[in-house]
Protein backbone atom coordinates (compact mmCIF):
# COMPACT_ATOMS: atom_id res chain seq x y z
CA UNK A 1 0.00 0.00 0.00
CA UNK A 2 1.95 3.51 -0.45
CA UNK A 3 2.01 6.34 2.14
CA UNK A 4 -1.06 8.50 1.10
CA UNK A 5 -3.76 5.35 1.25
CA UNK A 6 -1.54 4.30 4.53
CA UNK A 7 -2.35 7.44 5.88
CA UNK A 8 -5.69 7.54 5.10
CA UNK A 9 -6.58 4.23 6.27
CA UNK A 10 -4.79 4.69 9.34
CA UNK A 11 -6.52 8.06 10.17
CA UNK A 12 -9.96 6.35 9.33
CA UNK A 13 -9.22 3.35 12.13
CA UNK A 14 -7.90 6.03 14.79
CA UNK A 15 -11.30 8.53 14.15
CA UNK A 16 -13.53 4.74 13.95
CA UNK A 17 -11.47 4.02 17.41
CA UNK A 18 -12.25 7.18 19.06
CA UNK A 19 -15.92 7.05 17.96
CA UNK A 20 -15.97 3.72 19.28
CA UNK A 21 -14.27 4.52 22.73
CA UNK A 22 -17.13 7.39 23.14
CA UNK A 23 -19.78 4.89 22.58
CA UNK A 24 -18.56 2.20 25.09
CA UNK A 25 -17.99 5.52 27.38
CA UNK A 26 -21.94 6.29 27.19
CA UNK A 27 -22.33 2.47 27.05
CA UNK A 28 -20.62 2.23 30.68
CA UNK A 29 -21.81 5.10 32.07
CA UNK A 30 -25.53 3.89 31.60
CA UNK A 31 -24.96 0.36 32.63
CA UNK A 32 -27.06 -0.58 35.04
CA UNK A 33 -26.32 -4.63 35.61
CA UNK A 34 -22.53 -4.73 37.03
CA UNK A 35 -21.55 -7.31 34.78
CA UNK A 36 -21.79 -5.43 31.58
CA UNK A 37 -20.87 -2.14 33.06
CA UNK A 38 -17.54 -4.22 33.68
CA UNK A 39 -17.63 -5.93 30.39
CA UNK A 40 -17.75 -2.76 28.67
CA UNK A 41 -15.40 -0.89 30.53
CA UNK A 42 -13.10 -3.44 29.69
CA UNK A 43 -13.88 -2.64 25.90
CA UNK A 44 -13.49 0.69 26.74
CA UNK A 45 -9.54 0.27 28.04
CA UNK A 46 -8.97 -1.69 25.05
CA UNK A 47 -10.85 0.86 22.71
CA UNK A 48 -8.19 3.28 24.42
CA UNK A 49 -4.65 1.41 24.38
CA UNK A 50 -5.50 0.55 20.34
CA UNK A 51 -6.42 4.51 19.75
CA UNK A 52 -3.26 5.42 21.55
CA UNK A 53 -1.32 2.65 19.63
CA UNK A 54 -2.15 4.12 16.10
CA UNK A 55 -2.00 7.76 17.40
CA UNK A 56 1.73 6.73 18.25
CA UNK A 57 2.37 5.23 14.81
CA UNK A 58 0.97 8.34 12.94
CA UNK A 59 2.84 10.34 15.13
CA UNK A 60 5.74 8.94 14.57
CA UNK A 61 5.37 8.90 10.93
CA UNK A 62 4.62 12.61 10.53
CA UNK A 63 0.91 12.11 9.80
CA UNK A 64 -0.16 13.47 13.42
CA UNK A 65 1.54 16.35 14.68
CA UNK A 66 0.77 17.66 17.80
CA UNK A 67 2.51 20.48 19.79
CA UNK A 68 3.01 21.03 23.14
CA UNK A 69 0.75 23.14 25.26
CA UNK A 70 2.10 26.14 26.69
CA UNK A 71 3.67 26.41 30.31
CA UNK A 72 0.73 29.40 31.53
CA UNK A 73 -1.81 27.28 29.64
CA UNK A 74 -0.90 24.04 31.68
CA UNK A 75 -0.54 25.35 34.76
CA UNK A 76 -4.20 26.83 34.50
CA UNK A 77 -5.72 23.63 33.37
CA UNK A 78 -3.93 22.11 36.31
CA UNK A 79 -5.20 24.42 38.34
CA UNK A 80 -8.76 24.74 37.80
CA UNK A 81 -8.96 21.11 38.02
CA UNK A 82 -7.58 20.79 41.23
CA UNK A 83 -9.94 23.46 42.04
CA UNK A 84 -12.72 21.07 40.83
CA UNK A 85 -11.87 18.06 42.58
CA UNK A 86 -12.85 19.23 46.08
CA UNK A 87 -16.26 20.29 44.83
CA UNK A 88 -17.41 16.85 43.24
CA UNK A 89 -15.95 14.94 46.68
Amino acid sequence: MNQPQEKEWTGMLLYLQKMEGSMLCTAAQESANEQVRNHVTGLLVKTLQNQKNLFNMMNSKGWYKTEPAPQDQFMKTQQNFQQMHPQMQ
